[in-house]
């Protein structure tokens, strides 16, 4: 999936791996930079970054949310690699209803 990061005024395309989360942890989904490519630009985004630039993880929840058109919270309490993020359940259910 490749999402657009905007940091310290520029903007750098990063293709992430979206995959499955761990079944023993409430991650959902997780994501990594596909490439050493993509890689090397998601760590210039970060260091280029000022304090005014949305939280990297909050953009990719934002990209993932669009396409999905489910709520997605990023998951800042993931350890692993890459990003973490959790479906919003109750927002889910409540559409259930």
């Amino acid at each position: 999936m490749k999402i657009d990061i905007k940091a310290g005024g520029k903007r750098y395309s990063v293709n992430f791996k979206i995959s499955p989360g761990s079944m023993r942890g409430s991650t959902h989904l997780t994501a990594m930079a596909k490439s050493s490519k993509d890689l090397d630009a998601l760590q210039d985004a970060i260091s280029n970054r000022d304090n005014s630039d949305e939280i990297i993880g909050k953009v990719i929840a934002s990209a993932i949310e669009k396409k999905l058109k489910l709520p997605v919270d990023f998951d800042y309490g993931y350890d692993g690699a890459g990003y973490g993020f959790r479906f919003d359940l109750w927002s889910i259910s409540d559409k259930l209803k």
